[in-house]
């Protein structure tokens, strides 16, 4: 639709079980007083009778417009509204709810009139059957008016709060949600986004009109008993404090932090007395997790008492209690420091644990815990994974009283690591009890001590590189799971433990994400980013840009081919979302400098967005040059349809196997941290550039490596890697 042709409100209604309600709904919103509006009502795979009803609505009203979506929630079904939502500006109104006649009318010639990003009104509390109350309840805003976005900010906290926090009573500037969705997979969704569309609003104006009727339900999700989502408005409240703290105002952070602590201790209570489970648990321990962050706010807030301070800090430390154990295996998935999960700043180990805790929530086969680096925006995201309990730590600190305890267990011989991270979090481990404890990469040699206290029966080895096996590792680990047989081999070879101990598990990939359909146009786009022309032969790299990841070679690759229209494009950084710069990242752009607009670099791309670069590359290379022990960026790169060049490195053929992979001899390694020369090897510059120049030449081996590309990747599945970690443990379990 043209700019000119938008409608002037896109209307959206997520409907959910609400068959009964939805006839007034929808009939209160079709009989507007203003028309120049598009409905869209999102069926967020309702069981009823709804999804009929709406598709009725649409076939006599123009107007309306329906989205069939699965299940997501609340939060999903808005966002799936607002991603083809074509209005000027944006309301939201809730299917069980209604409206007045003139609700659209006065919010738009209000927002029009005063010039502000967003117009509000009053709300009235109604009965199931939409009729006012006995005695009338209503929410008025504070003052009528046109104000300061962030002026308004206070009165979240006062007794109007409804009236600002709520998604629904609105009328948004559509730009307010350009870069901005509801989190989904959660409900107090509201909480979440409302201070910062506050935030981002040069002007907002509040009428005292009474628009919009909310619709009391027995059934509503607000009105349930205890369920693991009801600290989803904890982990709201925590993030707003300390957005606002970071953003400079403690005066908002000190009105906002006493509703955040009282929340919470009061979930704290009901937990106490209900019999726990392990989602329940889960959700509880990453609350306790996001209010600890807000403990160095406590002494200057003066709206809790110091009774409820110190009530504070007991509950956001004391060891927290875990449900007994079940018929369902309990599983760690022991993380070094570094990366949080869900992996929001990359990487492999982790994405690898997200991918488990996505499958778990779906299968839900396995008590799943994962001990990690505490992260904000991870923890946030954790909330989607409902049977996966995120134990979040900070490094602790390295202390003289530490470092003097390891020098005494050494010489007594307990192992005690150097590494605080693998001490801290034995009572926690301890308490877990769990039936394996899989270290998950990093080093391996840290979990000595809680092997030993725990026992080693219950201790694998999740081998995400090439590590040898040792009669050291063996005293912690009694079984190893091997990503690739080129690991599994390495392993064996130094362990004392026989074939059986060690089980393959390949990696995975996210097919669903990382498939050849994209958006329309996407591939144009990024191309259109970078400056390539839709003719250009594209190279992507992906990866971290490391020495022995080879970039470099590439480079030198794309330096002796002498067409213009081949380019390449580096999307990785030296180590994902954590770390931006090296000084063999500096020396790659330096190396680039003579190939000018024919090479780019696009940094750290996120997961999410990682699709698009593959879909607009005519080729993926990967010229790894130490032991590649497997090859994600391949899995990834072959569902998407793109045509690999990799190296003959490590386990990295086994996944490019039957994809038509071009596959190179090295004529450099990199061991013991240095490149060495391979002699006899033809320059691994020079055979990269001749497969380059190789493939652009025969578009039909390009495509039928595409296609043989999509067949292999579906070997590696999430699901496939969760069942085969689940038969492997079992399998061990019963031995």
């Amino acid at each position: 639709m043209s700019e000119a042709k938008r409608p002037a409100i896109s209307v959206i209604v997520p409907v959910y079980k609400v068959e009964d309600c939805l006839p007034a709904c929808a009939e209160s919103l079709l009989g507007q007083t203003f028309t120049d509006f598009e409905l869209i009502f999102v069926d967020d795979g309702s069981p009823d009778g709804c999804g009929a009803l709406c598709d009725g609505y649409a076939a006599k009203d123009s107007r309306v417009k329906v989205i069939h979506r699965q299940n997501g929630g609340l939060s999903a079904a808005r966002n799936s509204g607002l991603d083809i939502a074509e209005g000027e500006t944006i309301a939201f109104v809730d299917s069980d709810d209604l409206v007045a006649a003139d609700y659209l009318e006065k919010l738009h010639a209000a927002l029009e009139e005063s010039g502000a990003d967003m117009a509000l009104c009053a709300v009235e509390d109604v009965d199931e059957a939409g009729a006012p109350l006995n005695e009338r309840v209503l929410t008025v805003p504070e003052e009528a008016g046109v104000f300061g976005g962030k002026e308004l900010l206070a009165n979240f906290f006062g007794p109007a709060s409804t009236c600002y926090t709520v998604a629904w009573n609105k009328l948004y500037r559509r730009e307010l949600w350009q870069d901005l969705r509801y989190p989904e997979g959660r409900i107090h969704e509201d909480d979440a986004v409302a201070h910062l569309l506050f935030w981002q609003a040069e002007k907002v104006v509040c009428i005292s009109d009474v628009l919009y009727f909310y619709r009391l339900r027995q059934g509503s999700i607000c009105r349930t008993g205890l369920r693991p989502s009801a600290f989803d408005g904890v982990d709201a409240a925590a993030a707003r404090c300390r957005f606002f703290t970071a953003h400079d105002r403690p005066d908002l952070a000190a009105l906002a932090l006493p509703g955040a602590w009282r929340r919470y201790l009061a979930l704290c209570a009901q937990c106490e007395e209900t019999a726990l489970t392990w989602p329940l648990a889960a959700r509880w321990q990453e609350a306790q997790a996001q209010m600890a962050t807000l403990l160095p706010l406590l002494n200057a807030c003066p709206g809790l008492s110091a009774r409820e301070k110190l009530s504070c800090r007991r509950w956001a430390k004391r060891a927290l209690p875990l449900p007994p154990k079940t018929d369902k295996m309990r599983v760690a998935l022991l993380l070094p420091p570094g990366l949080p999960v869900p992996a929001v700043k990359g990487g492999a180990v982790e994405t690898l644990a997200e991918h488990l805790a996505r499958q778990n929530a779906r299968f839900k086969e396995m008590e799943l815990a994962a001990l990690c680096q505490w992260d904000e925006t991870a923890a946030g995201e954790s909330a989607r994974f409902a049977n996966t309990l995120f134990y979040y730590q900070t490094p602790p600190v390295q202390t003289l009283g530490h470092r003097l305890k390891v020098r005494l267990s050494a010489l007594l011989g307990k192992p005690v690591h150097w590494n605080r991270w693998y001490a801290a979090a034995l009572p926690f481990l301890k308490r877990l009890d769990a039936d394996w404890y899989l270290g998950e990469g990093g080093d391996l040699t840290g979990w000595r001590q809680a092997s030993r206290a725990l026992g080693r029966s219950r201790f694998a080895a999740h081998l995400h590189g090439e590590t040898a096996g040792s009669a050291a590792l063996d005293e912690i680990y009694s079984r190893a799971l091997c990503i690739s047989e080129f690991v599994r081999g390495k392993w064996l070879e130094g362990s004392g433990e026989g074939p059986e101990s060690a089980a393959l598990l390949p990696n995975c990939a996210d097919l669903d994400l990382f498939c050849p359909e994209g958006q329309e146009g996407e591939a144009a786009a990024l191309r259109e980013k970078f400056g390539f022309s839709p003719t250009d032969f594209v190279v992507l790299f992906c990866g971290r840009t490391c020495p022995e990841k080879g970039v470099h070679q590439l480079l030198a690759a794309m330096a002796s081919i002498p067409d213009a229209d081949v380019k390449l494009l580096v999307a990785g950084s030296p180590f994902f979302g954590a770390q931006e710069r090296s000084d063999y990242a500096d020396g790659l752009r330096k190396q680039a400098e003579a190939l000018g607009q024919r090479v780019k670099f696009a940094g750290f791309v996120p997961n999410p967005k990682l699709p698009a670069y593959y879909r607009m590359a005519n080729a993926a290379c990967f010229p790894a040059l130490w032991q590649e022990p497997a090859g994600i960026t391949a899995i990834e790169a072959m569902a998407c349809g793109c045509p690999v060049i990799a190296t003959d490195s490590g386990g990295l053929p086994e996944y490019l196997a039957g994809s038509g992979a071009v596959i190179l001899p090295r004529s450099e390694t990199f061991e013991d941290e240095r490149l060495m020369p391979v002699p006899g090897v033809p320059p691994l510059e020079k055979t990269i550039a001749e497969a380059i120049l190789a493939l652009k030449a025969d578009p039909a081996r390009a495509a039928a490596m595409a296609k043989a590309g999509r067949e292999a990747a579906g070997r590696y599945a999430p699901a496939s890697y969760y069942r085969t970690l689940l038969d492997a443990l079992k399998g061990w379990k019963n031995r």
